[in-house]
């Protein structure tokens, strides 16, 4: 019985460092593979570069500087060296505590250069997918030797270790990791560093936890604490992954919300939501400005160089407005080559000031790219008990008339 239990341990653990693997890569590959990178690069870079191998390297670095220290200090070879560091409760745990600090810090390291080469969207996710699965492989339990002072035998809490470590990669990639890869648009950054103090403290008191139950508690006792800070560990990120549900959820909301009411081409806001504030009277001000603008000759370039080079024009537009957007003054694209710009609580001579700010964006715009953008504006102003409808009116006709002018002076946009 105790040799097909010794046996199902092996199994186990050997499934579990497979698995570990696997889901390391897999993590990588959700972080990744979005924007384009090669599945094989990214295969060498996760096995090169996984906390297993952080750990190896970690740890052989300090004790290969431990012992030269030792050997020189004592006057001693290197064999011996490493012998009586490995002898001594006091350089044991200095060594812990020394290589856990290293493998925190080359987790952190590695984490940031494969993010930046591969231009991750989100370089602090990249980083808690490298310490979370740190955690996890620090809390993966060795061969436990028999202790009578547990009821169950050594084998069943070796087996037991590598069943948590099995579920914790499983649960880490699937409940948190494939949620958190949703979260990666620039649109919706989330500063991850917030996230980064829990795992980074809880895996540095680990440490501290793990070698004193090793040195007063036994091996066996060092094993089942394993297991108990394994459940610790899938426990925490659960409550990790309830934080990123409820800011999944929420970013859901604002998403839809944003997309409701701003054109996706130009990022001022659209129609329906020029609209929604026009029946609100935009928030009753005191005084208020209408611009009316149109592109000229967005028909030619279309129908002559492609819709292409005419997104290219109604782009340059509706920068031209944002440069002047503000909390008082309201960008819209209302279709086609036509905007509006509104703003309130403002003077006369603040509306002449924004219209002339305007006037310059479009200028700077216009030195960049290939398409050179000429635009008719009209603007009207009023203050106190004001009618919009009017006002609107009455700054369309003055934009026709500014178009109208333009045309005769050979003032169109055109393709440089």
């Amino acid at each position: 019985m105790d040799k097909i239990l010794s046996t199902v341990f092996y199994i186990s653990f050997c499934a579990y460092l497979v698995l570990y693997m696997i889901m390391f890569y897999s993590s990588l590959k959700a972080c990744f593979l979005r924007t384009g990178k090669g599945r094989v690069r990214l295969f060498l870079l996760s096995l090169a570069t996984n906390p297993l191998v952080i750990f190896c390297l970690s740890y052989v670095a300090v004790l290969y500087l431990g012992g030269l220290l030792v050997s020189i200090t004592e006057k001693c070879g290197f064999v011996s060296a490493i012998d009586r560091i490995m002898n001594s409760s006091g350089l044991s745990f200095a060594l812990t505590m020394v290589g856990g600090l290293v493998f925190v810090m080359m987790s952190l390291l590695l984490s940031r250069i494969v993010a930046n080469w591969l231009k991750a969207s989100n370089v602090s996710l990249v980083t808690f997918t490298y310490l979370m699965f740190a955690i996890i492989f620090c809390f993966s339990g060795g061969r436990s030797p028999e202790d009578s002072s547990y009821a169950v035998t050594s084998d069943i809490i070796n087996i037991v270790s590598s069943m948590s470590s099995v579920a914790a990669v499983l649960y880490l990639y699937f409940s948190v990791i494939k949620g958190l890869v949703g979260l990666t648009d620039k649109k919706h950054y989330i500063n991850w560093k917030l996230f980064m103090i829990p795992p980074s403290f809880f895996l540095l008191v680990y440490y501290v936890f793990d070698f004193l139950t090793f040195m007063y508690g036994g091996y066996a006792a060092n094993v089942v604490a394993q297991i108990y800070s394994m459940i610790v560990l899938l426990l925490f990120i659960w409550t990790f992954y309830v934080i990123i549900t409820t800011i999944n959820a929420t970013n859901a909301a604002i998403e839809a919300t944003y997309e409701s009411e701003h054109d996706k081409l130009t990022g001022l806001y659209n129609k329906g939501k020029y609209m929604s504030m026009k029946a609100g009277n935009f928030g009753n001000p005191s005084s208020i400005a209408v611009y009316n603008f149109d592109v000229n000759n967005l028909k030619y370039i279309n129908d002559n160089f492609g819709h292409e080079r005419g997104d290219e024009l109604i782009i340059k537009a509706a920068k031209s407005i944002q440069a002047v957007v503000s909390e008082r003054v309201y960008g819209f694209r209302m279709g086609g080559d036509e905007y509006v710009m509104v703003a309130v609580n403002i003077t006369m001579e603040e509306a002449e000031e924004i219209k002339g700010q305007w006037e310059q964006a479009l200028a700077e715009l216009n030195l960049e790219g290939d398409v050179y953008c000429v635009m008719a504006c009209g603007l009207q102003f009023g203050e106190g008990d004001f009618d919009y409808d009017e006002l609107y009116h009455r700054a369309d006709a003055e934009m026709y008339l500014d178009k109208k002018a333009r045309k005769e002076k050979g003032l169109t946009s055109h393709l440089k």
